[in-house]
């Protein structure tokens, strides 16, 4: 992939290529070697994760630049997105890249909206969906795929009285 390629990707998935330095960011987050200046109160509201992170690097008068390992800078920037202004909407194609991240930064309100993604607009299969709902923890989303397993066992069940009337008679 070619630089410009990349600048259009970054483009794509941040909205930007960069986020500059202004004065609404006072922190730089290095992820995947590539600068992110955010705002640390913004990102410190939306997750006790961020909370922690930048009281623990807390040095009074200084942008501060702190790694963030083991993401790339595509999918932490899309993770961002899910709770800025301008959201990116989660697809069934993003939902466990989103709740991985979404737990490890523990940002509860990007696994509602994954939540609500799930509740209402996911055509992923049922089993999929009751391991995503268990191993995220979503207990809304839990009782609909148990419900959902409920209703596939009493229409087998129907189908199969059926079948079995048919025979008899």
């Amino acid at each position: 992939m070619g630089r410009l390629e990349r600048e259009i990707t970054l483009i794509i998935w941040t909205g930007s290529l960069l986020p500059s330095p202004s004065n609404k960011n006072d922190t730089i987050l290095v992820v995947d070697g590539k600068d992110l200046h955010v705002s640390e109160a913004f990102h410190s509201y939306h997750s006790d994760y961020f909370r922690a992170l930048f009281s623990s690097n807390y040095k009074e008068g200084q942008v501060q630049e702190i790694p963030i390992g083991e993401v790339s800078f595509e999918n932490f920037a899309f993770f961002r997105r899910n709770f800025y202004p301008k959201p990116v909407y989660v697809t069934d194609a993003t939902v466990e890249k989103i709740l991985k991240m979404a737990r490890r930064f523990l940002v509860s309100s990007v696994i509602l909206v994954t939540e609500h993604h799930l509740l209402n607009m996911s055509k992923i299969k049922n089993e999929k969906m009751l391991w995503l709902a268990d191993e995220y923890e979503m207990p809304k989303f839990l009782e609909k795929c148990i419900r959902g397993l409920d209703l596939k066992k009493k229409r087998k069940n129907r189908r199969s009285m059926i079948t079995y009337r048919t025979r008899l008679s």
